[in-house]
């Protein structure tokens, strides 16, 4: 799981490893969008390397999936930056 490298607490993202694809789709299914701690748990297959992919950083420093974030989060900051930007953050 990752630690906030401060304060070494939690920050809200693990990677798991599956003995097989299928179990990882199944962790899809079964897993994603179910809530833990009020909060909502999203799951992502991983693509594999590439390069230049590790440079995925949006504008504000996070990740670009996180700018355009339509869902409030209050976790992670409410809305993503580039979406409270257009659509503004009373929605």
């Amino acid at each position: 799981m990752g630690l906030d490298r401060f304060q070494k607490t939690p920050c809200g993202f693990c990677f798991v490893e599956y003995y097989s694809h299928q179990d990882a789709l199944d962790c899809l299914k079964y897993i994603g969008g179910t809530k833990l701690d009020e909060r909502i748990i999203r799951t992502d297959l991983d693509e594999g390397f590439a390069e230049g992919r590790q440079y995925g950083r949006g504008k504000s420093g996070g990740q670009v999936r996180d700018e355009y974030r339509d869902e409030y989060d209050p976790g992670r900051g409410g809305y993503g930056r580039a979406y409270a930007q257009e659509f503004g953050d009373e929605m």
